[in-house]
C-alpha cells in the first residue's frame, strides 16, 4: 500500500482513555485516518506483555515499544536491543542501596527482581497485575528494558551518576523508565522508518510524558496533548485537547490527516 505519512501515538495519557482503552471517537478518527492512506503506529514504554487487547482495539500492527528498545511490524519481531548483564547489576545494586527494586523487561514478560513500594504503586498506577519475583531472570534471558520503582523524584540523579550507560526518565510518579544509552521513542522513529522502507515520508507524532520528548523531536510535526507535561508542550508544534476529550481526533484535524 502506498502511505500518504506515518502518525505515532504514545498510549498512556495519549491514545487511551483513563480505563487504558481505545475510546470510540478514537477509533473512528483511527479509521478515518487509514482511509486518507496514513499509516498509525504505537510508540510507547510498554511491552506487548502490557498491551492487552490494545492492538486490536486501535487495529495497529506496527509498534514501537519499551521506548524505542524493540519495534513490532504486522506482529513480528523487526528490531531488538538489549541491555548487557554487568550493567543490569550494577542498577540493581545501586536500587537496592536506596532501598528499592527494579523491573525486567522482554517483549513478552515482566519480571521483578524484588518487591518494592514503588513497583507495586508502577503497576497499579498502570491498571497492570503486578509480575512475579525472580531476582535471576536476567541472567537466563536477554533483557530489553528496565523500571525502577520510586516515588522518590530526588533519586533519578542518583541513578543518572552512579549508572551513566542507561538512560533514564521518569514516566510516573511512581518509577523510572530505564533504556540502552541512546535509545529511546525517537530513535524508535527512525528504525520503523527503514523497516517498513519509508524515510521519505512526513512523519507525526501525539504524546504526553517526558518519554515522548524524544519521539516529537524525531517527527516533522509534533503534537502535545492538553494534559501534556511542560516539557512536552514546549517541544511541540501545535498543543491539541485533552486525551480524555477528543484530543486526538481535535490534533489529527488540525494537521489536515482526517
Amino acid at each position: 500500500m502506498t502511505y500518504k505519512g506515518l502518525v505515532f501515538f504514545d498510549l498512556d495519557g495519549t491514545l487511551l482513555d483513563d480505563k487504558s482503552q481505545v475510546s470510540a471517537d478514537n477509533k473512528r478518527a483511527l479509521d478515518q485516518l487509514r482511509q486518507n492512506g496514513y499509516l498509525p503506529i504505537i510508540a510507547t514504554g510498554r511491552s506487548i506483555a502490557e498491551l492487552g487487547d490494545v492492538l486490536e482495539q486501535a487495529e495497529i500492527s506496527s509498534v514501537v515499544m519499551m521506548n524505542g528498545m524493540a519495534i513490532y511490524s504486522d506482529g513480528k519481531e523487526v528490531f531488538s536491543e538489549t541491555i548487557a548483564t554487568e550493567t543490569i547489576e550494577k542498577l540493581i545494586k545501586t536500587a537496592r542501596d536506596l532501598g528499592e527494586e527494579i523491573a525486567y523487561y522482554t517483549p513478552t514478560e515482566i519480571v521483578l527482581s524484588g518487591n518494592c513500594q514503588g513497583l507495586t504503586d508502577h503497576f497499579v498506577h498502570f491498571d497492570g497485575s503486578q509480575p512475579q519475583v525472580d531476582s535471576d531472570f536476567y541472567r537466563t534471558t536477554a533483557i530489553n528494558m528496565l523500571l525502577v520503582g520510586t516515588a522518590d523524584k530526588s533519586h533519578d540523579a542518583i541513578y543518572h551518576e552512579r549508572v551513566p550507560e542507561l538512560h533514564f526518565f521518569r514516566n510516573s510518579p511512581y518509577s523510572i523508565d530505564v533504556t540502552k544509552l541512546g535509545v529511546d521513542k525517537g530513535t524508535g522513529v527512525a528504525q520503523m522508518k527503514q523497516v517498513l522502507d519509508l524515510t521519505d515520508l512526513p512523519t507525526y507524532a501525539f504524546g504526553d510524558g517526558l518519554n515522548d520528548l524524544p519521539l516529537l523531536k524525531a517527527v516533522d510535526f509534533p503534537v502535545a496533548m492538553a494534559n501534556a507535561v511542560p516539557e512536552i508542550k514546549a517541544a511541540a508544534s501545535y498543543v491539541t485537547g485533552h486525551h480524555l476529550k477528543d484530543g486526538i481526533r481535535q490534533g489529527l484535524q488540525h494537521l489536515g490527516l482526517i
